[in-house]
């Protein structure tokens, strides 16, 4: 069964259509940005903040349009499009916590409480909010991360246009 699936992997890589290749480039991409966060939160021990779960979403999203089109049909131009979508999106949001860390102490946004604990008792109205500003949690990490996932997003942007853009022989 694995080595079924290995040898139509190959034959896609090795002799599919361009649009293919780029859909699964797109997807493996999209779970090394998801895996890495996961290593990064069980291996090393790195709590995500606000931000990095918004960022997490996104990419897992963008992986799961690209398998879809994958499944489905890669030669056809939404899966593309949403892949993009979700690309710019989670670039924003990577953008954002990369201004949220130039800010000076005094502008940070407040403290507030544990991101675990407004999950548990605040309303989905105000996590969502602060999924999307960001909390003081996101300054605490370096640059380093949310740097690496805008790279990350920029390169799932670039496949999903260079698939979009792909024509057919």
């Amino acid at each position: 069964m694995v080595s079924l699936l290995l040898s139509r992997l190959n034959a896609l890589v090795m002799e599919g259509d361009p649009k293919e290749r780029l859909n699964i480039a797109t997807v493996a991409l999209a779970a090394l940005l998801a895996g890495g966060a996961v290593v990064l939160e069980h291996g090393f021990g790195l709590a995500p903040c606000a931000l990095c779960l918004t960022q997490r979403l996104l990419a897992i999203l963008a992986g799961l349009i690209a398998a879809v089109g994958l499944a489905h049909s890669p030669r056809l131009g939404i899966y593309p499009l949403l892949t993009i979508l979700a690309s710019v999106a989670g670039g924003y949001f990577a953008s954002r916590h990369l201004y949220l860390l130039t800010l000076p102490a005094d502008q940070v946004p407040s403290c507030g409480v544990d991101f675990d604990y407004m999950l548990e008792v605040f309303p989905l109205a105000e996590v969502l909010r602060a999924m999307t500003s960001g909390t003081s949690e996101c300054t605490e990490q370096g640059a380093t991360i949310p740097a690496l996932a805008l790279a990350g997003f920029a390169g799932l942007l670039t496949l999903a246009a260079l698939q979009w853009r792909c024509r057919p022989d």
